[in-house]
């Protein structure tokens, strides 16, 4: 019986008890945030800039990540503002970095790419993603 007694008994020894392990302490942590990210990104042909918010599940070391955001750039003197979608899944490397790949939806066309953030402060991350013809920097913040 999980989280019980049990008592086990060896050639005429006296039962001894003792706690099993509860099924908490079997399951790897499950952990949700929410997060912020802006980015100076190159997507589309331009650069421009990414403000994005995003909600991760995460079990033990690896997060899901859904994201949506707008892309801000100036074309010819005219700023334009265009949605976008990503996906990211992640795997997190205590002490080091969060690393993974995502899809990147904007416009007509996806777009794979790596991603990578390094811890700043507890809540705020240095976050880089890398792809075909896309590339952003930018800070995420956790919450």
């Amino acid at each position: 019986m999980l989280g019980g007694e049990l008592c086990f008994e060896q050639g005429g020894e006296k039962c001894r008890s003792t706690r099993a392990p509860s099924i908490n302490r079997l399951a790897p942590p499950q952990t949700s945030a929410w997060s912020l990210a802006s980015a100076g990104p190159r997507a589309q042909g331009h650069w421009g800039g990414e403000l994005g918010a995003g909600y991760g599940f995460g079990v033990g070391p690896i997060t899901l990540r859904p994201i949506g955001g707008l892309l801000i750039h100036s074309d010819n003197d005219e700023r334009e503002v265009k949605p976008y979608a990503k996906a990211e899944a992640t795997v997190t490397i205590p002490a080091l970095a969060e690393l993974g790949a995502g899809a990147r939806i904007s416009g007509d066309r996806m777009r794979i790419y790596g991603t990578a953030a390094f811890d700043l402060l507890p809540k705020l991350k240095l976050k880089g993603n890398l792809g075909d013809h896309y590339v952003a920097i930018g800070i995420m913040g956790q919450f």
